[in-house]
């Protein structure tokens, strides 16, 4: 038998790739990140600018984001805030920004890692590794799961998924950042500026928008607006969530059965 043939032999794990979005609007630093994560054995997705890369995210989540500070339309900042609102996925900031405070407050908006341009790939790389070993992929934390009503609603605002009722669905990324800040002030009138901040982060949104949202969310949640059991409309204020939340234990107890996942294509 010869060598390759025994290699060939040999039985091969299965691994699945994970996934990076490359946040970087100059093409040369994008693609020599592209580049070394390809080598370092990762799938990448690419984005020019923090719109695109919201909406990539908003796709398909990544295992991990490197995104840059200095990005045309949504700055790099607000992309930061707006991932983290809705997913606990890793971060890394690479930016030219030098200063303590940019550091400080790229870290604060929740990245998980800071590296300052110019800069190393193959360092990249070996961050990018380190930050995923620090804990489970993204996509499979559950840490972050709300409860209300005796466990009549059930949600994971970073999987977007959701048990209303006995009925499983999804959320839109805007629809999970919407019932976070709403169920993050319970009680508390929340109008339609402090929505569309929580829920776009800077997007070109305007605040009528967020009542078509809203409407959406209460029809996944079959809450009649005449008679709400989960948010309540405050006329000429804004929305407040009234469902109340359950304890700590019932949320841990409860869990929401998957939607069925996209097929591979």
């Amino acid at each position: 038998m010869r060598l390759d043939e025994a290699d060939s032999s040999r039985a091969q794990p299965v691994l699945t790739r994970q996934r990076v979005l490359v946040v970087e609007d100059e093409v040369r630093i994008r693609e020599i990140v592209r580049l070394y994560l390809v080598r370092g054995g990762f799938d990448v997705i690419e984005a020019a600018d923090g719109r695109d890369a919201l909406a990539a995210f908003d796709a398909d989540p990544p295992d991990l984001v490197v995104v840059d500070l200095l990005l045309p339309g949504l700055t790099g900042e607000a992309l930061v805030r707006a991932i983290r609102d809705v997913s606990d996925v890793p971060i890394i900031v690479a930016s030219a920004k030098r200063g303590d405070d940019d550091r400080i407050g790229a870290l604060r908006d929740g990245a998980d890692d800071y590296v300052t341009k110019p800069f190393n790939p193959v360092e990249l790389v070996e961050r990018v590794r380190a930050v995923l070993r620090r804990g489970a992929p993204a996509t499979a934390r559950l840490d972050r799961r709300l409860s209300f009503g005796a466990g009549r609603l059930v949600v994971e605002p970073g999987l977007r998924r959701f048990v209303c009722d006995g009925r499983a669905g999804r959320l839109t990324p805007t629809e999970a950042r919407i019932l976070v800040a709403l169920a993050s002030g319970a009680g508390s009138v929340l109008d339609r500026e402090q929505l569309l901040h929580a829920a776009t982060r800077g997007t070109s949104e305007t605040t009528r928008t967020i009542d078509v949202h809203v409407a959406n969310l209460r029809r996944k949640l079959a809450d009649d607006p005449a008679a709400p059991w989960a948010i309540e409309t405050i006329p000429d204020a804004g929305y407040r969530w009234i469902a109340p939340a359950d304890p700590m234990d019932a949320r841990e107890t409860a869990a929401p059965a998957a939607p069925q996942r996209r097929a591979a294509k």
